[in-house]
């Protein structure tokens, strides 16, 4: 038996002589059975849970046998109890491939440690399986019975420490390096909690505990090959020739020196095949990285090359690597990838927001194959439950291209490896790292385990994440810096495993050694003008997160998950399903009263949570509109957050039912590549206005801005209309607009976005109050709460008279889709405003 610590990055590649181990899986609690006896063939689990799909963790194999039923309604996650305090059999049977030299287990993921045996057989105890983001790979070639049925059992133990967010340690358990939900769940009514110390860790009834990543078998020859890699190059700002360096590690499993012929060939349709061969020998037992290098091999120096694009930018081209060893005239093992050939810069900017945190360059930002990366995007995360779904994956990517992100960050959890591979083949780029604030990031308490399996757990996520093109950032650090001793070796397997994207080590503004990149927040609900005032530091600069920690669904999708007679006014089974934040996130006190203040007192569900979609449009638009108009001093926004872990009033643009809330409509709207933006007089005195209109194409804009002015009886109060040239990737002031008398409480402004013939290239209309909105002083603005000196009146927007709306629909083949053009006309002479259309199975 041996524990090869090498990662096995299989996601990124394939191989015949890999076999995931997805079936026949079933799952027990631990109680008294016999460790030895789970693993022969004669043991009887027909009592034991069927695991309907593999991966998975503990609490969704028990919600999947209806041992709980729909863990998501109302409390009914509280019922599964404290069931991270057993451990947990998993046990298949699978036949292994006969007339193979070397069998191996190679563990995606097990959270949070294992007793692995095969075959009556002790193949790695839990102190070494162990790690939630440490892959694993476990010689069996002893154990396995090749061409007949083989038992494997898998004896998890999830996390048991206790460990609050500000470094508290709960009993004496030493701290685990597995992950966390942190605010992203109640912490008052999820978790671990002592109500007299004030003590609440927040996690799920399992702690996301199991065999929760895949699980594969190899049967090889002599020699393995692992983790293959292409390294590219361009020589910018020209974008040929690019240059290849390809890595793979090989193993050799035997106890005599070995010698043989790697191979390899990288193809694409309409592009020549690129072969690569030598000559590698192997001492017993070793393993070590080989590489093709275009010093070596002319044919690695690519003229004219297909190069992966952003999809906003162009196609996201990918080329495939196949590479085999061959020993004694037979192929002994061989992996395939497919990569893209790009280059990722990092760069600092000159702007000097941030004054107060030394040295070492302005906003951070990215270039990507030479291009300036403006970044709008969003936070992913996967279920609460680390259920794997590629429905829902696909899902996921439709609406990041719908809406018109750029970037989507992952903060840890990645779960399974599909989304990234979908990112890759729709040039959807990603950024991973860390979580913050718990294990993850109370260095001080880290025992020698958990520094072994740091540095083991970042070259397993690094080795699985460099050959995807997606990935362009990787962030050692949240909302702390690493330590010295840490981030040395962190920095060193980065170079060791070549690593060509984007590092930052911390995505915080509070740290000496700042990486361009803040966490300010806010993360509550801002007035538009906020945004677009250069008052308030949050709103400017490189930000890793900012959004609304308080995002009420749509009432429809609140149906869905409140019971009936819990549904208004919001109470407990409400914040049940909020973050666990206590400056209002964790009772919604935020986001009710902005909505009060400036939309009037909500009578009942329907009334609140439509209003409340009109906060999120203004919101969240200004928010992506303003990284756009102020390119000088904001090079990065990721909005906290996309999408939600279950249903949920925490931070998301579209909730778990992929119901599109106001935040959507409102981004959807300001990441459009042309737009037209009104700034609701934010900045100076505050008399003047400005109208922008922002081209993010490649091409120059000609055309006409129009701004019109209406009171909420429809009728036009001002207008005015000028000629533009915008650049290509710029933004301009089109027109300055003084203060407008004789307008009603709550008025609209329309912008419009014209080419010279006339046609409309942009729209947007926006809902404004007299009386303006004002945070105050900048010391005013607290990143948890919401409290305004003086809020906007927007109250008569409920008195709008009703109107008769028209709805005419077609439906066209398009390829295998179909297309609905749904048209509506306003047969009434009043203003018919935020009407939503949808199309329902």
């Amino acid at each position: 038996m041996s524990l090869l610590t090498l990662a096995q990055p299989v996601a990124a590649g394939q191989s015949s002589n890999l076999i995931e181990l997805r079936t026949g899986w079933r799952m027990a609690t631990a109680g008294n059975i016999d460790d030895s006896a789970v693993s022969q063939p004669g043991f009887d689990d027909s009592k034991w849970y069927p695991i309907q799909r593999m991966p998975a963790t503990v609490l969704q194999v028990l919600e999947d046998n209806g041992v709980y039923k729909d863990l998501y309604y109302g409390m009914n996650l509280t019922t599964a109890g404290d069931l991270w305090k057993q451990d947990w059999w998993y046990r298949t049977t699978f036949t292994a491939p006969a007339d193979q030299q070397v069998y191996s287990l190679v563990f995606k993921g097990i959270n949070y440690r294992a007793d692995i045996w095969l075959n009556s057989m002790k193949v790695a105890d839990n102190s070494q399986a162990v790690g939630m983001y440490n892959q694993l790979e476990f010689d069996v070639t002893k154990e396995i019975k090749p061409g007949t049925a083989n038992v494997l059992a898998v004896k998890v133990t999830p996390e048991r420490d206790l460990l609050t967010e500000n470094g508290i340690l709960v009993g004496d358990h030493p701290v685990e390096l597995a992950d966390s939900w942190l605010d992203w769940i109640n912490w008052k009514y999820i978790g671990y909690h002592e109500a007299a110390k004030g003590i609440n860790i927040p996690f799920v009834p399992d702690r996301n505990a199991g065999v929760w990543k895949r699980v594969l078998l190899s049967s090889t020859g002599p020699v393995t090959v692992r983790n293959p890699y292409v390294a590219t190059d361009l020589p910018l700002p020209a974008l040929s020739p690019a240059t290849l360096t390809v890595y793979c590690d090989l193993s050799n499993h035997t106890g005599r020196p070995v010698s043989g012929i790697l191979h390899g060939e990288i193809s694409r349709p309409g592009k020549p095949t690129i072969v690569l061969e030598k000559q590698v020998s192997l001492l017993a037992d070793e393993t070590k990285e080989t590489a093709f290098t275009p010093d070596e091999m002319a044919q690695l120096t690519v003229s004219s090359p297909d190069l992966w694009w952003p999809y906003q930018w162009g196609k996201p081209n990918l080329y495939h690597l196949k590479l085999d060893f061959k020993t004694d005239s037979k192929i002994s093992d061989s992996q395939e990838i497919d990569f893209g050939i790009r280059k990722i810069v990092q760069r600092r900017d000159h702007d000097n927001s941030f004054p107060q945190i030394g040295t070492g360059g302005g906003n951070f930002y990215l270039q990507i194959n030479g291009r300036d990366y403006l970044i709008r995007g969003a936070a992913y995360t996967p279920d609460l439950l680390f259920r794997s779904d590629p429905e829902r994956d696909a899902a996921h990517i439709r609406y990041i291209k719908d809406l018109g992100l750029n970037l989507i960050r992952w903060e840890l959890k990645i779960a399974d490896d599909s989304m990234i591979e979908r990112a890759d083949r729709e040039g959807i780029a990603v950024m991973l790292g860390w979580m913050c604030c718990m294990q993850w990031e109370h260095w001080n308490l880290w025992s020698a385990e958990d520094q072994w399996i740091a540095r083991q757990s970042l070259r397993s996520r690094l080795r699985e994440l460099r050959a995807h093109p997606s990935v362009i950032l990787w962030a050692n650090g949240s909302d702390g810096l690493p330590p010295d001793t840490v981030l040395n070796d962190y920095h060193q397997i980065e170079k060791e495993l070549h690593w060509q994207n984007a590092i930052v080590d911390t995505v915080a503004e509070r740290n000496r050694f700042w990486s361009g990149i803040h966490m300010l927040g806010p993360y509550v609900w801002r007035p538009p003008y906020y945004w677009f005032s250069d008052t308030y530091g949050p709103a400017r600069g490189s930000s890793a997160e900012e959004g609304d920690n308080e995002t009420i669904p749509p009432s429809d999708s609140l149906r869905r998950y409140i019971p009936a007679d819990k549904l208004w006014p919001p109470n407990d089974y409400w914040f049940f399903h909020a973050g666990g934040n206590e400056g209002g996130n964790s009772t919604l006190a935020n986001i009710t009263r902005a909505l009060d203040h400036r939309y009037g007192p909500s009578q009942n569900l329907e009334e609140f949570t439509k209003k409340a979609q009109l906060a999120y449009y203004e919101d969240v638009r200004a928010q992506y509109e303003t990284y756009a108009t102020h390119w000088s001093n904001r090079k990065m926004l990721m909005h906290w957050m996309m999408n939600s872990p279950w249903p949920s009033s925490f931070g998301h643009m579209y909730d778990y039912y992929f119901k599109q809330g106001g935040g959507y409509f409102g981004a959807k709207k300001a990441l459009r590549p042309r737009a037209v933006v009104w700034d609701y007089y934010a900045t100076g005195d505050r008399s003047t206005g400005r109208v922008y209109a922002v081209n993010l194409t490649s091409e120059p804009f000609h055309g006409n801005v129009s701004i019109s002015f209406y009171n909420l009886d429809g009728s036009r109060k001002y207008t005015n209309e000028t000629a533009i040239n915008v650049p290509s990737n710029s933004s301009l002031v089109a027109m300055s607009v003084p203060r407008i008398p004789g307008l009603t409480p709550a008025y609209f402004v329309r912008c419009q976005l014209s080419t010279d013939d006339g046609r409309v290239a942009a729209e947007n209309v926006y809902w404004e109050s007299t009386t303006d909105d004002d945070l105050g002083a900048p010391a005013n603005d607290d990143q948890f709460t919401t409290n305004l000196s003086q809020w906007a009146d927007l109250t008569s927007l409920s008195t709008m008279p009703a109107v008769d709306i028209k709805m005419r629909n077609s439906v066209a083949r398009q390829g295998d889709n179909e297309a609905f053009l749904t048209t509506l006309t306003n047969n009434s002479n009043h203003i018919a405003f935020f009407i939503r259309v949808e199309v329902t199975r």
